[in-house]
Parts: structure tokens; C-alpha cells; sequence
């Protein structure tokens, strides 16, 4: 199955958060932005040094695009009623900041709470996909034991 294709099933699947390991970052953030274009989905990436971009244009409005925490705040407030996919490039390391794991894991229980499918992305070294929440039943919301 390839990547685009899992990443739809888990999306459609209610999963809050999916950690993938790619060794070729740019190929794999083409095929998520290929499918959130043919799904209609919006797709927002961030890294460290360029901060947060949706729909390919960078946000130059804001100074603390860079900053992880507000990149992962960002989906507070994500609107519509279509998936909302975050990619944080190379956050792996920022995960020894309390904070930051703290907003993400609050992050991902406010994604399991909303009607809205969203979808958190991280991506570091190795090839591979891997989801890090339970995910809830598309027709009933029940969650599901992954």
C-alpha cells in the first residue's frame, strides 16, 4: 500500500495524530499535498527555518511562525469541515521540551474531541508510517483499538 494510500484510510479513519519517517521528505510532502488537493483537504507544513506555509505560500504575517508551539496552535484554529493535515518537518527534535510535548499531546486530544478530521504529521529519518493515537470510528466516533 503505498503512502498516499494509507495516509487517506488513516485520515478517513479519524486519526488524530500519525507519525511518518521518511528519507526522501520531499517526495513524501508532494504525495500528502497531491492527495489533500484531490481530497479537497487542507494541508499546512511547517519547519524551523521557514515556519509555517499553507497552500505552498510561507505566512509572512506572522513573526512567530518559527516558533513549535505556535506551529502546533495553529490548528486550533483550523476552520471548514474538511481534514486539516499539519506537517512538522524534523520536529523529532524538539520532543525533549516539555511544552512542546505537552501542546501536542493536549493538540491531539482536542483533534479526538472535534467533529473536524485533523490530522498532526511529523517526519524525521527513516522511511515508514505509524499511527501514535487510537483512531474513532468514521460512522459512530467510537474509538477503536489500534
Amino acid at each position: 500500500m503505498s503512502l498516499t494510500e494509507r495516509l487517506a484510510e488513516y485520515v478517513r479513519a479519524c486519526f488524530t495524530g500519525l507519525w511518518i519517517e521518511s528519507h526522501e521528505h520531499e517526495d513524501a510532502l508532494r504525495e500528502m499535498a497531491q492527495l489533500c488537493a484531490d481530497q479537497n483537504w487542507q494541508l499546512v507544513t511547517w519547519n524551523i527555518d521557514s515556519g509555517l506555509a499553507s497552500g505552498g505560500q510561507p505566512n509572512d504575517a506572522d513573526r512567530s511562525a518559527s516558533d513549535p508551539l505556535a506551529a502546533i496552535r495553529t490548528l486550533r484554529t483550523a476552520t471548514g469541515d474538511t481534514a486539516t493535515l499539519l506537517v512538522l518537518s524534523n520536529f523529532h527534535r524538539f520532543l525533549n521540551s516539555a511544552e512542546i510535548v505537552q501542546a501536542l499531546a493536549e493538540q491531539l486530544v482536542t483533534g479526538k474531541q472535534t467533529d473536524l478530521r485533523q490530522t498532526r504529521w511529523r517526519r524525521s529519518g527513516r522511511c515508514g508510517l505509524q499511527p501514535v493515537t487510537r483512531r474513532r470510528c468514521w460512522c459512530c466516533r467510537t474509538f477503536i483499538a489500534s
